[in-house]
């Protein structure tokens, strides 16, 4: 399932129904919460880490939902807080939206004073299309306006929002329902595991994976690769200079480091044997060793502003 933005876990409303089956209405339930979870650490790492960012994006700090994303749309109408077709799943406490007082179930009815009319745009098949096209609408406004206005059907009815979010790092971050220990990240994306989400033991770990996947992100670790040659090496390198900012991101944004050594140590003894098969990665020892020698610089580096501003990325500034 798709994020469009990033939110705070929070419980979700559910209204008991006999068409939807009772585990399916938990499953839909707890794939929310999981993809809330993975947006609001994506936030907080994006948001601590703006100040050396070259590319930044302002984000009303919110998760959007579109009943047509789901295979059942009875179960998700009955699992989910929707008061329209794209509604609000959650946001991130103390964000734009949360300041604002937007909660989740609240339904998007216009932006900018143009109505959104989901009656004649809902595809009819399950499709991502529609939500994509929504974020879309929001990231370009942002990009060109001080602020946007969203008009939203609340619990007390018809009620607009002004939105003027501050800029932080440029990336979308969103759970993928695989069952595969995996993420990837594609220069803009960042995309998770259901899988990888239960494998963390807790959010500093899960930060860990997400702040890896940022980091190739913000080293424009895709596009270089296309252009040098795309060898296993190449591909390597990219990998340990991921290892090596992912730290410093998490102490900003207030994770611990070290639980960065502790998931790659578990992840690494599950995983290895597929994952150096064709010389991208290194051995989990080696990325632990790579990830210490980087933990004990930020220890003995000074803060700026309050931050540990990271060696890669002062050197791709």
């Amino acid at each position: 399932m798709k994020s469009i933005a990033f939110c705070a876990v929070l419980g979700l409303a559910t209204i008991a129904t006999a068409a939807s089956n009772p585990s399916d209405v938990k499953a839909y339930q707890a794939l929310v919460q999981q993809d809330i979870r993975i947006a609001t650490i994506g936030y907080k790492l994006a948001a601590a880490n703006a100040p050396f960012c070259k590319k930044l994006e302002r984000n009303p700090g919110w998760v959007l939902q579109d009943e047509r994303q789901y295979p059942d749309l009875e179960t998700a109408r009955t699992a989910l807080a929707f008061r329209q077709p794209v509604a609000v799943a959650g946001v991130v406490a103390g964000g734009p939206a949360d300041l604002a007082g937007i909660v989740a179930g609240d339904g998007l009815l216009d932006f900018n004073g143009t109505a959104w009319n989901w009656s004649t745009s809902t595809p009819k098949a399950r499709s991502a299309q529609r939500i994509e096209h929504v974020q879309e609408q929001f990231r370009t406004a942002l990009m060109s306006n001080d602020s946007v206005e969203v008009r939203l059907e609340t619990a007390a009815g018809s009620r607009t929002f002004r939105l003027n979010p501050a800029p932080i790092c440029a990336s979308r971050f969103w759970i993928d329902t695989k069952s595969k220990l995996d993420a990837g990240a594609d220069g803009y994306n960042v995309r998770i595991t259901e899988a990888l989400v239960n494998f963390a033991a807790n959010d500093d770990e899960l930060a860990a994976a997400v702040a890896h996947e940022l980091s190739h992100n913000l080293l424009e670790h895709r596009e270089k690769l296309r252009r040098m040659r795309k060898s296993a090496g190449n591909i390597r390198a990219t990998e340990i200079e991921a290892d090596r900012l992912s730290v410093w991101l998490m102490a900003n944004a207030g994770y611990d480091p070290l639980a960065a050594v502790r998931f790659i140590e578990r992840f690494g003894r599950a995983t290895d044997p597929a994952l150096i098969s064709d010389g991208t990665h290194l051995r989990w020892r080696g990325r632990v060793d790579i990830m210490q020698s980087e933990i004990s610089r930020i220890n003995g580096s000074m803060k700026f502003n309050g931050l540990y501003p990271p060696p890669l990325l002062k050197e791709e500034s």
